[in-house]
């Protein structure tokens, strides 16, 4: 499936996952201090997630001409 999105949307939507990074850090911080693996073990994972989507949007943004 290909999104084509504006580069203002794109920042909008940057935003909101950096939001979002930045809570699954201090969740995984927290499971991490408490000893709760299956919580570190699913933050970890929507980490990655959401660095492979910061990736992929700046690769577009740059290598792809916009709307």
């Amino acid at each position: 499936m290909k999104i084509e999105i504006t580069p203002s949307e794109a920042n909008v939507i940057q935003v909101a996952i950096d939001h979002l990074y930045e809570e699954h850090t201090d969740v995984l911080a927290d499971a991490l201090r408490i000893g709760d693996s299956r919580q570190a073990k699913q933050s970890y994972h929507i980490l990655r997630m959401i660095e492979e989507i910061h990736e992929e949007i700046l690769f577009r943004l740059i290598n792809e001409p916009t709307k």
